[in-house]
């Protein structure tokens, strides 16, 4: 047995046995489900810092991990089993957020393990998170012309499949279709997040909050929606995620759809910086002074963060930013892959969705979301009648002539 000791960081100890993260991720640490996380913070923190912060006993916590070590050993060759790197062709593929894709990896082999085993049905998957750096497959999607060409699952929360040529080669004739006859919560019904095409089989949400540092917000009141954050007091006062001089498409998009250009526009005043989500948590549980006091981030970065009593997040009038996890799953494959297409949509995933503060789908797993709290989503039409690829471009230069000429400098 692999010895895990209290003075190895937690680089080291995911890094050496990635298994491990999972523990980490239902124990108290959720943030590490994020790789920049990871390569930020987890490089100089020991495993006894961490738990000493969170008043978490050592022996039971090593424990867990030796646990969740025996239990790799006991799956050891599935990996190798189930994933071909020279298979002619990929079955499924899941590119999903870290916060998904951690949990759901494990879970997912072994129940592809299980299916190879029981039901002789030997798959060749892929799982990765977006913005990996050795895997971007959305850059070959406007390439391929052949149905046979694309995995025959996909999951994904991606824009990317939304890209014309996507939509015209293969989900407007078809190619795709949906797990009929599943239990569906009314609160995303309400939201329109069920494609009525049957094309995309939603399973869940990703959904951005607004969180404000009343403090340093100081006398500018609290904004009550989207709307609100184009005022002129709002002017450098905003984070939201970005990189480089590429900014968040599902909200330049909602602000386009809402108020024109001219609101991209003006939010490109009102944004101070981008940063990953990760950074944003940071930023805010620092003591800097100069951080802007309103950061839109997904709702699971919120839910890392300590308590406090001035740092909140903001429900808007109209609704939190929410944009759909789903499934694709080819029409003709849809007998074949029935048992998987049913896990997939199924209770046990939609738990772990819901469980990583992204809203599920499935009737009989509790929305994390307070009541009240609504939740604004695009609209397939909107993303059916409009050329996603050149709106998500057009909006980003258009965001990007204004922060520049703020005299901003470009994310890192």
């Amino acid at each position: 047995m692999e010895q895990i000791q209290l003075t190895m960081t937690i680089d080291e100890i995911i890094k050496n046995y990635p298994e491990t993260r999972e523990v980490f991720i239902h124990n108290g640490f959720p943030i590490f489900a994020d790789d920049t996380v990871i390569k930020q913070l987890g490089v100089v923190l020991k495993l006894k810092t961490a738990l000493k912060s969170k008043g978490i006993n050592p022996a039971a916590f090593i424990s867990l991990l030796e646990e969740k070590l025996a239990e790799k050993q006991k799956y050891k060759n599935l990996e190798s089993t189930v994933f071909d790197n020279h298979s002619e062709h990929l079955n499924m593929l899941s590119l999903l957020p870290c916060p998904l894709k951690v949990p759901m990896q494990s879970e997912l082999k072994l129940f592809l393990d299980y299916l190879r085993e029981e039901k002789n049905l030997p798959l060749n998957y892929c799982i990765e998170s977006f913005f990996n750096d050795h895997l971007d497959y959305e850059d070959y999607l406007e390439h391929f012309e052949e149905a046979n060409e694309i995995p025959d699952i996909i999951m994904t929360a991606g824009y990317s499949f939304f890209y014309k040529n996507f939509m015209e080669r293969f989900v407007n004739k078809g190619v795709f279709a949906d797990v009929i006859n599943r239990p569906v919560h009314p609160r995303l019904a309400e939201a329109g997040l069920i494609d009525p095409d049957g094309h995309f089989t939603v399973i869940g949400a990703n959904v951005l909050v607004m969180v404000v540092d009343e403090k340093r917000l100081g006398d500018i009141p609290v904004p009550k929606s989207w709307g609100d954050l184009l005022k002129p007091e709002f002017e450098n006062k905003v984070v939201m995620r970005g990189h480089g001089d590429v900014f968040c498409d599902v909200v330049h998009l909602n602000y386009y759809k809402d108020y024109g250009i001219e609101g991209v526009e003006q939010l490109g005043r009102s944004v101070k910086c981008g940063l990953h989500p990760a950074q944003m948590v940071k930023e805010l549980m620092s003591n800097r002074k100069d951080v802007a006091p309103v950061h839109i981030m997904p709702y699971f970065f919120y839910k890392t963060m300590r308590e406090s009593d001035h740092i909140k997040v903001v429900w808007p009038e109209e609704g939190i930013l929410a944009y759909p996890i789903s499934v694709l799953i080819k029409a003709d494959k849809m007998q074949e892959m029935q048992e998987l297409s049913d896990y997939l949509t199924g209770f046990q995933i939609a738990h772990i969705c819901a469980e990583a503060y992204f809203p599920a789908v499935h009737a009989d797993v509790k929305v994390n979301l307070p009541e009240h709290v609504k939740l604004k989503w695009l609209g397939w039409d909107f993303i059916k009648h409009n050329d996603i690829e050149q709106l998500v471009n057009t909006m980003n230069t258009t965001f990007m002539n204004v922060y520049r000429a703020g005299g901003k400098e470009i994310c890192s």
